[in-house]
Protein backbone atom coordinates (compact mmCIF):
# COMPACT_ATOMS: atom_id res chain seq x y z
CA UNK A 1 0.00 0.00 0.00
CA UNK A 2 1.24 3.34 -1.05
CA UNK A 3 0.98 6.29 1.98
CA UNK A 4 0.82 10.11 1.34
CA UNK A 5 1.24 12.92 3.87
CA UNK A 6 -2.10 14.92 4.14
CA UNK A 7 -0.56 18.11 3.20
CA UNK A 8 3.04 18.40 1.75
CA UNK A 9 5.03 20.74 3.46
CA UNK A 10 5.97 21.91 0.11
CA UNK A 11 2.83 23.08 -1.46
CA UNK A 12 2.17 26.57 -1.87
CA UNK A 13 -0.60 28.77 1.13
CA UNK A 14 -3.30 28.68 -1.56
CA UNK A 15 -3.17 24.72 -2.78
CA UNK A 16 -3.09 23.95 1.09
CA UNK A 17 -6.29 25.89 2.05
CA UNK A 18 -7.98 24.49 -1.21
CA UNK A 19 -7.04 20.72 0.23
CA UNK A 20 -8.57 22.26 3.63
CA UNK A 21 -11.22 23.25 2.41
CA UNK A 22 -12.16 19.95 0.49
CA UNK A 23 -12.08 18.27 3.87
CA UNK A 24 -13.73 20.53 6.18
CA UNK A 25 -16.84 21.44 3.61
CA UNK A 26 -17.81 17.96 3.17
CA UNK A 27 -16.96 16.66 6.26
CA UNK A 28 -18.99 19.47 7.93
CA UNK A 29 -21.72 18.66 5.40
CA UNK A 30 -21.84 15.05 6.82
CA UNK A 31 -21.71 16.22 10.20
CA UNK A 32 -25.22 18.38 9.71
CA UNK A 33 -26.38 15.04 8.36
CA UNK A 34 -25.36 13.11 11.13
CA UNK A 35 -26.87 15.60 13.86
CA UNK A 36 -30.38 15.40 11.44
CA UNK A 37 -30.45 11.91 11.80
CA UNK A 38 -29.60 12.21 15.78
CA UNK A 39 -32.85 14.27 15.91
CA UNK A 40 -35.15 11.67 13.76
CA UNK A 41 -33.62 9.23 16.22
CA UNK A 42 -34.53 10.86 19.31
CA UNK A 43 -38.13 11.58 18.16
CA UNK A 44 -38.52 7.94 16.83
CA UNK A 45 -37.82 6.91 20.26
CA UNK A 46 -39.99 9.21 22.09
CA UNK A 47 -42.99 8.31 19.64
CA UNK A 48 -42.50 4.70 20.17
CA UNK A 49 -42.47 5.81 23.93
CA UNK A 50 -45.91 7.88 23.35
CA UNK A 51 -47.57 4.72 21.36
CA UNK A 52 -46.44 2.61 23.68
CA UNK A 53 -44.91 0.01 21.56
CA UNK A 54 -43.10 -2.91 22.59
CA UNK A 55 -39.60 -1.84 22.50
CA UNK A 56 -38.92 -6.18 22.22
CA UNK A 57 -40.86 -6.12 19.14
CA UNK A 58 -39.22 -7.20 16.11
CA UNK A 59 -40.59 -4.21 13.78
CA UNK A 60 -39.05 -1.70 16.67
CA UNK A 61 -35.99 -3.74 17.08
CA UNK A 62 -34.83 -3.73 13.50
CA UNK A 63 -36.05 -0.36 12.81
CA UNK A 64 -33.89 0.81 16.01
CA UNK A 65 -30.67 -1.10 14.02
CA UNK A 66 -31.34 0.15 10.99
CA UNK A 67 -31.44 4.23 12.21
CA UNK A 68 -28.34 3.52 14.60
CA UNK A 69 -26.35 1.79 11.55
CA UNK A 70 -27.34 4.94 9.29
CA UNK A 71 -26.26 7.33 11.65
CA UNK A 72 -22.64 5.48 12.28
CA UNK A 73 -22.52 4.58 8.73
CA UNK A 74 -22.88 8.80 8.21
CA UNK A 75 -20.56 9.74 10.90
CA UNK A 76 -17.59 7.22 10.06
CA UNK A 77 -17.92 9.40 6.87
CA UNK A 78 -18.12 12.80 8.46
CA UNK A 79 -14.78 11.58 10.08
CA UNK A 80 -12.98 10.03 6.99
CA UNK A 81 -13.67 13.39 5.30
CA UNK A 82 -11.33 14.89 7.09
CA UNK A 83 -8.34 12.79 7.86
CA UNK A 84 -8.31 11.16 4.26
CA UNK A 85 -5.03 10.98 2.47
CA UNK A 86 -3.82 13.52 -0.34
CA UNK A 87 -5.46 12.08 -3.71
CA UNK A 88 -2.36 10.95 -5.86
CA UNK A 89 -4.50 10.50 -9.41
CA UNK A 90 -7.75 11.50 -10.36
CA UNK A 91 -10.46 12.31 -13.13
CA UNK A 92 -9.24 15.10 -15.11
CA UNK A 93 -12.63 15.30 -16.59
CA UNK A 94 -16.43 16.79 -15.15
CA UNK A 95 -18.62 13.62 -16.07
CA UNK A 96 -16.85 11.54 -13.54
CA UNK A 97 -17.72 14.25 -10.78
CA UNK A 98 -21.38 14.87 -11.67
CA UNK A 99 -21.45 10.82 -11.44
CA UNK A 100 -20.11 10.89 -8.38
CA UNK A 101 -22.71 13.48 -7.12
CA UNK A 102 -25.59 12.12 -8.57
CA UNK A 103 -25.09 8.85 -7.73
CA UNK A 104 -24.11 9.46 -4.48
CA UNK A 105 -27.59 11.44 -3.68
CA UNK A 106 -29.97 10.17 -6.24
CA UNK A 107 -31.69 7.48 -3.49
CA UNK A 108 -32.62 11.10 -1.38
CA UNK A 109 -35.00 11.63 -4.14
CA UNK A 110 -36.41 7.52 -3.08
CA UNK A 111 -37.67 9.20 0.15
CA UNK A 112 -39.41 12.08 -0.83
CA UNK A 113 -42.48 9.50 -2.32
CA UNK A 114 -44.60 8.69 0.03
CA UNK A 115 -43.84 5.44 1.93
CA UNK A 116 -45.54 2.05 0.42
CA UNK A 117 -48.18 0.01 2.30
CA UNK A 118 -46.58 -2.68 4.03
CA UNK A 119 -47.57 -5.06 5.95
CA UNK A 120 -45.32 -5.97 9.34
CA UNK A 121 -43.97 -9.11 7.80
CA UNK A 122 -42.87 -6.64 4.71
CA UNK A 123 -41.60 -3.66 6.76
CA UNK A 124 -39.34 -6.10 9.20
CA UNK A 125 -37.91 -7.32 5.89
CA UNK A 126 -37.25 -4.41 4.09
CA UNK A 127 -35.86 -2.87 7.23
CA UNK A 128 -33.34 -5.85 8.00
CA UNK A 129 -32.35 -5.61 4.16
CA UNK A 130 -31.24 -2.04 5.04
CA UNK A 131 -29.86 -3.07 8.50
CA UNK A 132 -27.40 -5.67 7.16
CA UNK A 133 -26.33 -3.32 4.06
CA UNK A 134 -25.55 -0.34 6.47
CA UNK A 135 -23.87 -2.74 8.58
CA UNK A 136 -21.44 -3.79 5.90
CA UNK A 137 -20.85 -0.79 3.93
CA UNK A 138 -19.25 0.32 7.83
CA UNK A 139 -17.00 -2.52 7.65
CA UNK A 140 -16.17 -1.93 4.37
CA UNK A 141 -15.30 1.75 4.98
CA UNK A 142 -13.38 0.88 7.96
CA UNK A 143 -10.95 -0.83 5.78
CA UNK A 144 -11.09 1.39 3.07
CA UNK A 145 -10.19 3.94 5.54
CA UNK A 146 -8.03 7.31 5.00
CA UNK A 147 -8.53 6.10 1.46
CA UNK A 148 -12.09 6.85 1.24
CA UNK A 149 -13.85 9.07 -1.36
CA UNK A 150 -16.81 10.59 -2.88
CA UNK A 151 -15.15 11.17 -6.40
CA UNK A 152 -13.16 9.33 -8.73
CA UNK A 153 -9.67 9.85 -6.98
CA UNK A 154 -6.83 7.00 -5.77
CA UNK A 155 -5.37 7.94 -2.62
CA UNK A 156 -3.88 4.13 -1.70
CA UNK A 157 -4.58 0.56 -2.86
CA UNK A 158 -6.67 -1.42 -0.58
CA UNK A 159 -6.75 -4.57 -1.11
CA UNK A 160 -7.64 -6.35 2.79
CA UNK A 161 -10.67 -6.98 3.90
CA UNK A 162 -13.93 -7.69 1.89
CA UNK A 163 -11.56 -5.76 -1.00
CA UNK A 164 -9.34 -9.30 -0.89
CA UNK A 165 -12.38 -10.25 -2.80
CA UNK A 166 -14.45 -8.20 -4.56
CA UNK A 167 -12.50 -4.62 -6.10
CA UNK A 168 -15.80 -2.68 -5.48
CA UNK A 169 -17.72 -4.31 -1.49
CA UNK A 170 -18.88 -0.46 -0.55
CA UNK A 171 -20.89 -0.15 -4.06
CA UNK A 172 -22.49 -3.89 -3.19
CA UNK A 173 -23.27 -3.78 0.23
CA UNK A 174 -24.87 -0.09 -0.12
CA UNK A 175 -26.68 -1.26 -3.08
CA UNK A 176 -28.41 -3.86 -0.21
CA UNK A 177 -29.08 -0.76 1.80
CA UNK A 178 -30.59 1.27 -1.14
CA UNK A 179 -32.83 -2.11 -2.07
CA UNK A 180 -34.22 -1.99 1.46
CA UNK A 181 -34.51 1.51 1.13
CA UNK A 182 -36.80 1.04 -2.24
CA UNK A 183 -39.19 -1.66 -0.68
CA UNK A 184 -40.50 0.85 1.73
CA UNK A 185 -41.23 3.34 -0.84
CA UNK A 186 -41.94 1.29 -3.92
CA UNK A 187 -43.91 2.53 -6.58
CA UNK A 188 -43.04 2.48 -10.12
CA UNK A 189 -41.35 6.12 -10.00
CA UNK A 190 -39.08 5.37 -7.29
CA UNK A 191 -38.13 1.81 -9.03
CA UNK A 192 -36.74 4.08 -12.29
CA UNK A 193 -35.04 5.72 -10.38
CA UNK A 194 -33.49 2.91 -8.06
CA UNK A 195 -32.79 1.94 -11.75
CA UNK A 196 -31.05 4.70 -13.14
CA UNK A 197 -28.96 5.02 -9.56
CA UNK A 198 -27.65 1.55 -10.27
CA UNK A 199 -26.54 2.58 -13.84
CA UNK A 200 -25.18 5.45 -12.33
CA UNK A 201 -23.09 3.64 -9.57
CA UNK A 202 -21.82 1.14 -12.02
CA UNK A 203 -20.37 3.93 -14.55
CA UNK A 204 -18.56 5.14 -11.71
CA UNK A 205 -17.07 1.62 -10.98
CA UNK A 206 -15.04 1.72 -14.18
CA UNK A 207 -14.26 5.68 -13.69
CA UNK A 208 -12.83 4.98 -10.52
CA UNK A 209 -11.01 1.72 -12.08
CA UNK A 210 -9.48 4.00 -14.57
CA UNK A 211 -7.95 6.48 -12.54
CA UNK A 212 -6.52 3.88 -9.85
CA UNK A 213 -4.85 1.51 -13.25
CA UNK A 214 -3.03 5.22 -14.04
CA UNK A 215 -2.07 5.31 -9.86
CA UNK A 216 -1.05 1.73 -8.95
CA UNK A 217 1.06 -0.20 -11.85
CA UNK A 218 -0.32 -3.19 -9.12
CA UNK A 219 -3.59 -2.76 -9.80
CA UNK A 220 -4.00 -4.55 -12.85
CA UNK A 221 -2.54 -8.12 -11.51
CA UNK A 222 -5.25 -7.21 -8.42
CA UNK A 223 -8.37 -6.71 -10.90
CA UNK A 224 -7.09 -9.92 -12.50
CA UNK A 225 -7.69 -12.18 -9.38
CA UNK A 226 -11.10 -10.51 -8.04
CA UNK A 227 -14.46 -10.30 -9.04
CA UNK A 228 -16.08 -6.52 -9.47
CA UNK A 229 -18.72 -6.71 -6.98
CA UNK A 230 -20.02 -10.19 -6.96
CA UNK A 231 -17.39 -13.55 -6.75
CA UNK A 232 -17.27 -15.78 -9.90
CA UNK A 233 -20.61 -13.77 -11.47
CA UNK A 234 -19.33 -10.19 -12.16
Amino acid sequence: MIEQNTLRPNQPISVKLLDLATRILPSAFFLYVVLLKLVELNAFFSRSRQQQNDPASWKFLVESVSRSSTVCFLALMTVLFLFRLEPVEKAKRIGPRVMAIVGTFSLALITLFPRANLSMTQSIVASSISSVGTAMSIIALAYLGRSFSLMAEARRLVTTGPYRIVRHPLYLFEEVAALGILLQFFSFSTALIFLAHILIQLQRMRNEETVLEKAFPEYQAYRARTAKVIPKFY
